[in-house]
């Protein structure tokens, strides 16, 4: 039976969880090291979770940095990395499957 969580911080680390074992470290080889899909992806889940935009989830890690410090991202992204990332992350079938299973999981984080 799968439950919804109200934390975001418990959903946040559930997505990078995931998307830790899916996804490759960096979309290829020449990629900027700064974030990986899988923090990238973690960032989208919350964004789907509060219902905002990019740039309202730029806002959110910025001024709630224990969202940062849950999946070890350094720093905050530019909105334009999660608008990209999106872009790219949601043509694979394997990525929207993460998505709901981020969303709505089983157990404890």
């Amino acid at each position: 039976m799968s439950i919804s969580s109200k934390s975001p911080i418990k959903v946040m680390k559930v997505a990078y969880h995931l998307g830790s074992q899916v996804l490759e470290p960096y979309a290829h080889e020449y990629s900027p090291r700064r974030y990986t899909q899988a923090q990238v992806f973690a960032c989208l889940v919350l964004k789907m979770f509060f219902k905002t935009d990019y740039r309202g989830l730029e806002a959110i890690l910025k001024d709630s940095p224990q969202f940062c410090a849950a999946i070890s991202m350094k720093q905050v992204p530019h909105f334009t990395t999660f608008q990209k990332a999106e872009r790219r992350l949601l043509k694979s079938k394997v990525v929207q499957k993460l998505l709901q299973e981020s969303l709505f999981f089983d157990g404890e984080a």
